[in-house]
């Protein structure tokens, strides 16, 4: 960063980001230490949107784009339906809006369990598409651009958040549209994992060779901590009244479980409920 660029203020503080440095191809990488979270200057909506079209971001993930679930590798089936079954267990209703449901692979699984599902996604082939193959409804564009003419009991934004804009924005509107007392249920990246904090050392002393990759900056803008979370969700007019870390389903060990015990391992799992304000009498 040079000494005439001024660094963002913290969306939640408001106080000046202090610049880390950049990855390795040159993403500026700033940190609220007083929040505990980092983020990079935001990609365009438009920008996004062309990166979820592209079949190659799918086939990354095992997944594809004809939405063929039988395809998906076993490891997603088992990922996503370790998200159902925490689903279930810490929320209480069946009307479910998965925002950027991708491959919609959770909604697919959600319905066969009993619960009404619809969608929302960046990604035109998404919204245009998976609704013929899922028989269920996908909106297009970001949650707050969005008009829904219904509330729902549950909002999911797994590996979602941390691809926004304004992550603040997108909790206050999924706020909006949840019915009373109804549950957020968010997973992303853990910036304090173990994972993450070597990782960092590692770029930081320049013995990495692609410095900071790990954070996925060309399409993750913020990379959160349990704390950043908490904030968010406190300014959102959310209560968490759950958290954890875990491993992706597929690393399960007892070393990780050792991490997920001292919220160190590689995600987040928070769930928000909101909070009902009464009006006095």
């Amino acid at each position: 960063m040079t000494s005439d660029t001024k660094a963002p203020n913290c969306l939640l503080c408001k106080r000046p980001l202090r610049h880390v440095g950049e990855d390795f191809v040159r993403k500026q990488i700033y940190q609220c230490d007083q929040c505990d979270y980092v983020m990079t200057p935001v990609a365009t909506t438009e920008d996004a949107s062309a990166q979820y079209d592209d079949p190659e971001y799918f086939d990354g993930w095992g997944c594809n784009m004809e939405f063929d679930y039988d395809r998906f590798e076993p490891a997603v089936h088992e990922q996503v339906q370790q998200y159902l079954d925490f689903i279930k267990k810490h929320t209480r209703g069946k009307l479910l809006l998965d925002v950027g449901t991708g491959s919609g692979l959770l909604p697919h699984l959600a319905r066969q369990a009993g619960f009404e599902v619809e969608g929302t996604d960046l990604s035109k082939h998404v919204s245009e598409n998976l609704p013929v193959k899922g028989g269920f409804p996908v909106h297009h564009g970001a949650l707050e651009e969005i008009t829904f003419r219904r509330k729902y009991d549950v909002i999911t934004m797994l590996h979602v958040l941390e691809h926004t804009s304004d992550p603040l924005s997108t909790l206050m509107r999924a706020r909006e549209i949840l019915n009373d007392e109804g549950y957020v249920v968010v997973v992303v990246p853990n910036y304090q994992s173990i994972d993450t904090r070597i990782k960092n050392l590692l770029s930081k002393l320049k013995l990495k060779s692609r410095p900071y990759k790990h954070l996925a900056l060309g399409h993750h803008n913020y990379v959160f901590s349990m704390k950043s979370l908490g904030l968010l969700g406190r300014a959102a007019g959310l209560q968490v009244i759950y958290r954890t870390t875990t491993q992706p389903a597929w690393r399960s060990s007892a070393l990780y479980s050792l991490f997920e015990r001292y919220q160190l391992a590689t995600w987040c799992w928070i769930v928000y409920q909101k909070e009902v304000r009464l009006t006095p009498q």
